[in-house]
């Protein structure tokens, strides 16, 4: 009975240690970066002493014709940041997210499927709830009280 071995010469098992070393050098690069952009991404404290605001902006879609429209918060420096969707005929509360700070000016910016966005006026945030409601036909803002 005859086996048959192979006969590695030392150049083919040093090329076979380096690519195993090569690849978990890379792995434990994968997870060092993983790791970096996790804790960039939730290390990040609040302006204005702590205390977190909360804007909800009521939409009114009673546009004619009657046309889906999307939802935007649009800052100074021109930074879209999504709010959501509203249904023609419908409405929506939608969260602005907490990254626009007390003083912060900013539009919201309705954009209707195949027609021309609407935006607001300039809102200014302050801290605490903030109700806003938006009437999209006849592109009227008011802030009604809240109960805090």
């Amino acid at each position: 009975m005859t086996r048959n071995v192979s006969a590695r010469s030392p150049q083919q098992r040093a090329r076979r240690s380096g690519a195993l070393r090569r690849s978990v050098v890379g792995a434990a690069v994968v997870l060092m970066a993983a790791t970096a952009i996790g804790g960039c991404a939730s290390g990040h404290s609040q302006k204005g002493g702590g205390e977190s605001q909360q804007i909800i902006v009521h939409v009114t879609n009673d546009l004619a014709p009657p046309s889906d429209v999307t939802v935007y918060a649009v800052s100074q420096d021109g930074i879209r940041r999504l709010l959501g969707d509203v249904p023609p005929n419908k409405d929506r509360a939608l969260k602005v997210p907490n990254n626009i700070f007390p003083g912060t000016s900013f539009r919201i910016v309705a954009e209707r499927t195949g027609g021309r966005a609407i935006a607001s006026q300039p809102i200014t945030a302050n801290s605490g709830t903030q109700m806003i409601d938006w009437d999209l036909q006849t592109n009227a803002v008011w802030f009604p009280e809240t109960g805090d």
